[in-house]
């Protein structure tokens, strides 16, 4: 795709201040996160060009994103894939589709592929396989996820075509967010992340709790593991935002009912404890209470625990709230 504007927007502003190092970093690339990142995106953009938003004439491309994913090749290669800019309230959310690939140089080649061919690829996983990256999983735009099915692509790293690898057995569903580890030139072992289902004509998120194996050459999903772990999502019954005043500290929400000894957790919207060895965890953001029991306790005992957590977020939020086991 050779498109003044979009190398432009990935190279940034050439007159910058270069940091003294060489290839990437003098191409106006700036390391954060341990990712490479564009200094340009849409809003300084529009404010070189004097542009206007407006929604009727799209996003502008940029190459400033998230859930994209950056593979370094033994050759020195970087090959970045699709991602996404800002969220669907953004005037430039947009979720890509393209391939970036940077030399040691800091050149760079962008690939772009007909929808049909490489849907919109956000929050996947790449893992190197050989001369080939295999591309799992996607969030994507809203309606055009296919639930239960695990999107599966391979990217030719001679070629930079990418065809989709026909998958079946028991596959993790449509994930995002999740890990992808090579564990041999034939298999990849999918972890942690989200899924998404449907309920009652509702899309919604669930964690993955469980391991899945996919051989390469079959195209045949496995699932490794069997945890019976458990998750409640606590809301409004008018399903509106807590807002940020009225959030509650998931502290407060720990039920008070039974005895348990506090975890630790490196989330910051987290409180975690330990029921009778099984950790329990209680995340809270602006639309809901997510309640996940990480092992075995007795039914009715864990549904008191989420509904005694369900009636202290009622009492938090002023507001009548619902619990439902995804």
């Amino acid at each position: 795709m050779n498109l003044a504007f979009w190398e432009w927007m990935i190279q940034g502003d050439e007159s910058a201040p270069l940091d003294g190092e060489s290839g990437l970093a003098k191409m106006g690339w700036r390391l954060r996160d341990g990712k490479l990142k564009s200094s340009y995106g849409p809003y300084r953009a529009r404010d070189r060009f004097h542009l206007p938003l407006n929604r009727e004439e799209g996003p502008i491309w940029t190459f400033d994103r998230m859930g994209a994913t950056q593979t370094e090749l033994p050759d020195g290669r970087l090959v970045s894939v699709g991602g996404e800019h800002e969220d669907f309230c953004d005037p430039d959310f947009c979720i890509y589709n393209d391939v970036v690939v940077f030399s040691e140089s800091g050149l760079f080649e962008i690939y772009g592929y007909p929808k049909g061919v490489f849907p919109p690829t956000d929050f996947h996983t790449a893992a190197l396989v050989g001369d080939q990256i295999v591309l799992v999983g996607c969030l994507g735009y809203k309606y055009e996820r296919s639930f239960g099915h695990t999107p599966v692509y391979r990217l030719d790293l001679s070629s930079y075509r990418i065809t989709e690898l026909e998958t079946s057995g028991e596959m993790p569903g449509w994930i995002f967010k999740h890990s992808a580890e090579v564990h041999s030139e034939d298999t990849i072992v999918v972890r942690g992340g989200e899924v998404i289902k449907e309920y009652n004509g509702e899309q919604r998120y669930r964690r993955n709790f469980e391991d899945f194996n996919l051989d390469l050459n079959s195209g045949v999903w496995r699932r490794l593991t069997d945890r019976k772990w458990r998750e409640f999502s606590i809301c409004p019954a008018d399903k509106k935002a807590f807002g940020l005043k009225r959030r509650p500290s998931p502290r407060a929400l720990l039920p008070s009912g039974v005895e348990y000894s506090v975890a630790p957790t490196d989330e910051w919207n987290c409180s975690r404890i330990v029921i009778g060895g099984v950790p329990v965890s209680v995340f809270v953001d602006l639309f809901n209470v997510k309640v996940i029991v990480e092992g075995e306790l007795p039914s009715d005992f864990t549904d008191r625990v989420a509904e005694e957590i369900r009636a202290k977020t009622d009492a938090a939020v002023q507001r009548r709230c619902v619990v439902e086991e995804l």
